[in-house]
């Protein structure tokens, strides 16, 4: 990497560490995180877990988190891309989290909708010590469901990297991973069941390429299913998971401008959330 380049770089961290201390951590605090991650991934030691306190629309939270999960984390708390202010018409009771990875979503979510209940499911292993401690320190009223969701049930091979925030099944195109394990696979009517709901109020989707098979097959399900809040990913295309979701009544429009592209869907045209 050129001088030039390590200064943009470092210059881009500095911007993201002051946005995080806005929201109550030490100036430092992000930075610091950032370039110990560096320094382990380049030595080949374990990421170090810490915890970082700041608030969240203005309610406080604890999270637990290495330096791998970065990216994702800026992209919840900073980009603020779960923001479901003014889009639902009443605030959701129920709120199903497919691909809850270490909880990042769902606590955004809690900090919007606090009386609401969570189902989490999240089926890389590494994630799932954290995840439970996360929602633990939190106090969310949540259950883990250690799975993926798919359209059909059985097992199926996770790959994995590196990164713990783009395993993907093996039925998936995205990433090129090089390890894998099986996990179990669930269809939400058996998430729903287990948990014994009859319809959810939001449903919340970050599951690395395999939206597209969810949304387009063995998809009644959706009928069960009050709005959707998605990442789409690059395997498939806005238009094509519109048309997924619109014979349900659902209508789906691009929400905020983060990093990552998060989409709503629902049964009312937006009312005019930029």
């Amino acid at each position: 990497m050129s001088f030039a380049s390590s200064w943009s770089a470092f210059r881009q961290v500095w911007r993201e560490d002051r946005e995080l201390a806005r929201l109550g951590p030490s100036r430092g605090c992000l930075l610091s995180l950032h370039y110990r991650g560096r320094v382990e991934a380049r030595l080949g030691r374990a990421a170090k877990v810490v915890s970082l306190r700041f608030r969240h629309f203005s309610r406080p939270l604890e999270l637990r988190l290495s330096s791998p999960y970065l990216g994702a984390f800026k992209g919840v708390f900073l980009d603020v891309e779960y923001d479901g202010t003014g889009l639902l018409e009443s605030p959701p009771r129920r709120i199903l989290d497919l691909g809850a990875n270490i909880g990042m979503g769902s606590l955004s979510l809690a900090c919007q909708f606090p009386v609401a209940e969570f189902l989490c499911v999240e089926p890389d292993p590494r994630n799932l010590a954290l995840l439970e401690t996360n929602l633990h320190v939190n106090l969310l009223d949540a259950e883990i469901v250690a799975a993926a969701v798919g359209a059909v049930p059985g097992k199926l091979k996770l790959r994995f990297d590196v990164d713990p925030t783009c395993s993907a099944l093996e039925t998936s195109p995205m990433h090129d991973l090089s390890n894998a394990t099986e996990v179990q696979v669930m269809t939400v009517p058996d998430l729903l069941a287990k948990k014994g709901w009859e319809a959810v109020d939001l449903v919340k989707i970050d599951i690395e390429g395999t939206e597209e098979q969810l949304l387009s097959s063995h998809n009644e399900w959706l009928t069960r299913a009050g709005a959707i809040l998605l990442e789409i990913h690059p395997n498939t295309t806005p238009e094509a998971i519109a048309s997924y979701l619109a014979p349900f009544g659902f209508h789906l429009e691009r929400i905020g401008h983060g990093r990552e592209p998060v989409y709503f869907a629902s049964r009312n045209p937006s009312r005019g959330k930029e």
